[in-house]
């Protein structure tokens, strides 16, 4: 089966303009066209689609994309090329996800901590608050909080 530009911006959300644009960079060499220079995409093509929107969201710039679809087009040549850029982003999108898994702990915590406060009417309702009244996930979060230097600096 076959798309259109049109279908594919209405398969994937992504705006005709985007996709026009992911053809001029190269993106997409192998493009078939209709008799009438219709650009038709694949089944195929539409997982190259999906590879370059995730692709795009863990931080690779399109020169980089550009490389990996040359690397795909050149053949099996190009596996350990490829296997590696895929290691390196996996490296650092699993930095990424703990980073951001700590920052959303730090916000649940002021979240407690502020919702505690207004029901209390006061910030200072946390000074002398007891222990096992600090829910269990409260204390371990405020606890690596007050240990942890930086959060690029934990465990990388």
């Amino acid at each position: 089966m076959f798309y259109t530009v049109k279908d594919v911006s209405q398969r994937t959300g992504l705006t005709p303009y985007t996709i026009r644009y992911y053809l001029k960079e190269g993106l997409f060499p192998a493009i078939q066209r209709d008799s009438n220079g219709t650009r038709l995409f694949s089944d195929a093509d539409l997982e190259t689609i999906y590879m370059i929107e995730c692709m795009k969201h863990c931080g690779m710039t399109i020169n980089e994309m550009r490389q990996y679809i040359q690397w795909l087009e050149e053949g099996d040549m190009n596996i350990d090329k490829c296997l590696s850029l895929f290691i390196e982003k996996q490296f650092h999108l699993k930095k990424t996800l703990k980073q951001l898994l700590e920052c959303i702990d730090a916000v649940d915590y002021k979240v407690w901590y502020y919702q505690t406060a207004k029901e209390a009417g006061t910030i200072s309702v946390h000074n002398n608050m007891p222990k096992d009244h600090i829910p269990e996930k409260m204390q371990n979060i405020r606890s690596r909080m007050i240990h942890v230097k930086r959060l690029t600096d934990s465990n990388e």
